[in-house]
């Protein structure tokens, strides 16, 4: 497989990772609402859809 940068499961995945670290930064910061829906978001995106049923391992 060839892992191009700007393929959209990379992209998807990078994504993902960036969605976790700020996840993290919020629940430091007490920012608890926000917290609550990009978590929210997160979820949303790993949910499996139009019969897929692979999530990215990110």
């Amino acid at each position: 497989m060839e892992l191009n940068a700007n393929a959209p499961t990379v992209q998807r995945a990078l994504g993902l990772a960036l969605m976790r670290q700020a996840l993290e930064y919020l629940s430091t910061v007490g920012e608890d609402e926000a917290s609550s829906h990009l978590s929210c978001a997160i979820d949303a995106l790993l949910k499996p859809k139009n019969g897929r049923e692979s999530t990215p391992a990110a």
